[in-house]
């Protein structure tokens, strides 16, 4: 049912239901993000015979693996495949006519505690790693700890919550993204996917971008960040301000947050300016569907006037339906020097 250069490949609690599934499916969309929320998919089937309301009924909870396949890649004869991991069936719709199914999919598993219990724990003068390991193996997941500096945590506690709402304010807390994908909880800090090289150049006027949405911000774009705290202990103020070289104009951001030195101070204002000024640029495109347009990797824009410059990508939707199959992206321009 999918357009002929295009086949999934589903796994179905790891048996490969693929050849038995392709004459039903019409469409088939996945959702993945830099980090925050959940990756989401949806499949959509044909249902004319009733089957997936009887036999074909799936367990709630149940994993699918999802893989797109395009024959015949750009023209150049190949064929290849993109993983998108192991998703949890969220709920099952019916809808006619036409008789169709509606398998919503989620990557945060729904028979785990990760997003169901609440829980009660402290740590004392832990590192993040740490942490994130405990909650992660409280809830039967793996975790991926992928940030150069792992901050010690003098005091953390999850109090009647959720592990993945406390684990993302605590990365929140110190400017790490956390993502749950594969049965993984993964932790990074985004600056080093900023930092790859652009997979690949989006150009005005190519015949690959099917609809485009760019917009700027024109007020509250910061120059500075001025940080200053009131030491109980010490007595004493603990003052500094750290201003982007690379900026002519812009207001001056004014924080007061609890720093213990002069290099907590330093950290916390460049971390501040570069989440304020992460809201800049915003770009958004349609595109004829591309494996390599994935959250977390870097675009380069061209011919745009003020909009040029690299982009990390911070969600994609991957849609193939018998129509074909398209790319859609949402992209925040990368801040360089901090």
């Amino acid at each position: 049912m999918l357009a002929r250069r295009i086949n999934l490949k589903l796994l179905y609690e790891g048996d490969d239901i693929s050849v038995d599934v392709a004459p039903f499916v019409k469409s088939v969309s996945i959702r993945e993000v830099l980090g925050g929320e959940a990756d989401t998919a949806e499949i959509v089937l044909e249902d004319r015979e009733e089957m997936w309301m009887a036999a074909w009924m799936p367990e709630r909870g149940a994993t699918i693996d999802l893989s797109l396949t395009v024959n015949d890649w750009k023209g150049e004869g190949d064929t290849r495949t993109l993983p998108f991991g192991k998703f949890s069936i969220d709920e099952i719709k019916e809808s006619l006519p036409p008789y169709e199914v509606h398998i919503p999919l989620t990557s945060v598993p729904t028979d785990s505690a990760l997003n169901e219990v609440r829980y009660t724990h402290a740590w004392e003068k832990a590192k993040l790693s740490q942490i994130a390991q405990d909650v992660a193996g409280k809830a039967g997941l793996g975790c991926v700890f992928d940030a150069e500096e792992d901050p010690l945590i003098e005091r953390a506690e999850q109090s009647e919550e959720t592990g993945l709402s406390f684990l993302q304010k605590l990365c929140k807390d110190n400017a790490l993204f956390l993502k749950v994908a594969d049965k993984q909880i993964i932790i990074f800090d985004v600056i080093k996917y900023e930092r790859q090289a652009p997979v690949m150049t989006i150009e005005k006027g190519q015949s690959s971008i099917l609809h485009g949405d760019l917009r700027a911000t024109i007020h509250k774009v910061y120059k500075a960040c001025h940080v200053k705290y009131k030491h109980a202990k010490k007595d004493e103020y603990i003052e500094y301000t750290f201003t982007d070289p690379n900026r002519e104009k812009g207001e001056t951001l004014e924080v007061n947050e609890k720093v213990e030195n002069l290099a907590e101070a330093e950290k916390l204002a460049k971390r501040k300016l570069h989440e304020e000024n992460l809201k800049e640029f915003a770009v958004s495109f349609s595109m004829v569907g591309d494996f390599s347009l994935l959250a977390s990797n870097t675009v380069q824009l061209s011919g745009w006037h003020l909009y040029d410059g690299k982009y990390i990508i911070t969600r994609s939707s991957h849609e193939a339906s018998e129509s074909g199959y398209t790319t859609k992206v949402e992209l925040r321009r990368v801040i360089d020097g901090y």
